[in-house]
């Protein structure tokens, strides 16, 4: 098992965060690294699962945790909070990723390469590119289907141009229109009926120090809010629980409605109307809501940062 480069995304996993992972490890084989097996965090979610099934593509090993000095490579995130159990100890040989620079400490130099894009999946895509290889069909799907995730079909706003330009060639590709396989996709991976509480909390839900708090924030996408209201009560009583299993401060759940661009924050804690201070808002039955919202990375993480780190 030493001998082997895993490459692993976030705890509680996304599209981008297992496609990334396989997509990185398809481009070392091609260009002659030995042993990089592409891995998740946790169990994948019935988007991703949809998104692999479609392109005939294996789910990647679990890996539940890290012995010491193992190496790693980590993909769509740079927090050893967010990262399989051991990362602290083992030995990260490079980082790929999107998001702001959470704070770590290597013992070793490393490659990282984070850039400000819509998806992990755009910096590896484009990293095909400088290699001068052209990824084959199934991995140009897989790394579409991650874009499209994260930027919501090019809806959110960290969706930047060049993700859109790299989408395009990726769906010549793999032969599909972007904005008909995204709603398909999104479709799939919406079903409340088919969902527990636990299962639309933890699909893609990440932890933060914002100030001398540890705050959870996660995301549900939804086409459309139909059959929200019948989960709604068992989903309250879900996210309390967890957020005192996790030890949180305040755990928030944004349900996004792609179809109205809307989110709804629903909020639990000891004092949750101080979360919605920081939008500016007042919380209206356990919950703020926030039109026009759709990114978590954007739009949400950056005021409650900005205000739990002044109070």
């Amino acid at each position: 098992m030493m001998d082997k480069i895993y490459i692993v995304g976030h705890k509680n996993p996304d599209t981008d965060s297992v496609c990334s992972a396989i997509a990185l490890a398809r481009l070392k084989e091609l260009t002659g690294a030995e042993n990089c097996v592409p891995a998740t965090a946790g169990k994948i979610n019935k988007e991703t699962e949809f998104v692999l099934n479609y392109y005939g593509v294996a789910v990647p090993e679990v890996l539940g945790s890290v012995e010491a000095k193992q190496k790693l490579i980590l993909v769509d995130h740079n927090e050893y909070g967010q990262a399989v159990a051991g990362a602290d100890q083992a030995q990260l040989v490079q980082i790929v990723d999107h998001h702001k620079v959470g704070g770590f400490q290597t013992a070793e130099p490393l490659y990282v390469r984070i850039e400000p894009v819509g998806s992990t999946c755009s910096i590896v895509a484009q990293a095909f590119k400088e290699k001068g290889l052209v990824p084959e069909k199934a991995i140009a799907g897989i790394l579409l289907s991650a874009i499209l995730s994260d930027t919501v079909i090019f809806k959110s706003p960290t969706c930047t141009e060049s993700d859109k330009v790299i989408a395009a060639e990726l769906a010549a590709i793999a032969g599909v229109d972007p904005k008909t396989f995204g709603v398909e996709m999104f479709k799939a991976g919406s079903n409340i009926a088919e969902r527990t509480p636990q299962s639309m909390i933890e699909e893609d839900f990440k932890a933060f120090t914002m100030g001398s708090n540890k705050i959870g924030v996660g995301q549900v996408s939804l086409m459309g809010m139909d059959g929200f209201e019948d989960v709604r009560a068992n989903l309250n009583k879900g996210l309390e629980d967890y957020r005192v299993a996790q030890g949180l401060r305040y755990i928030c759940l944004m349900v996004t409605d792609i179809l109205s661009d809307y989110t709804e924050l629903i909020v639990k804690g000891d004092k949750p109307e101080e979360v919605a201070k920081a939008f500016g808002k007042e919380l209206v039955n356990g919950s703020v809501e926030l039109p026009g919202v759709l990114s978590r990375k954007k739009q949400v993480v950056p005021p409650m940062t900005t205000y739990f780190s002044a109070n």
